[in-house]
């Protein structure tokens, strides 16, 4: 099985959760279903994603899944909060996404340099 399919599923799975409290918890109708739309569509694309067929026929240069993505994607997170609190956000922010890039850069290097 893919390695996508079960982070989308899980996904998919977190926000199920979170739609059931909200059915629970309120009395208002469209956040919950909003909610659990996007939970019945995730599931959707986690189930298409896990039987593509795999099609990588080269040597990949990056590994399956990656930290360094994560990192840089919680430092653009940061950034465009921090359109809403302040210039420190965005200052912290961009540091966690350089930190990610290095990262990022490293880590392709380690894997060319594996390859030959």
């Amino acid at each position: 099985m893919r390695i996508a399919a079960i982070w989308i599923g899980a996904l998919a799975l977190w926000i199920g959760a979170l739609s059931l409290l909200l059915w629970l918890w309120t009395g208002a109708e469209l956040a919950p279903a909003l909610l659990t739309g996007a939970a019945v569509a995730l599931a959707a694309i986690a189930a298409f994603v896990a039987i593509l067929p795999d099609e990588t026929a080269g040597p990949r240069t990056l590994a399956e899944s990656s930290l360094p993505t994560v990192v840089v994607v919680i430092g653009l997170a940061m950034m465009v909060n921090g359109l809403t609190f302040g210039l420190f956000l965005i200052l912290i922010g961009a540091e966690v996404a350089a930190l990610g890039l290095a990262g990022l850069a490293r880590q392709l290097w380690l894997e060319r340099g594996r390859r030959g």
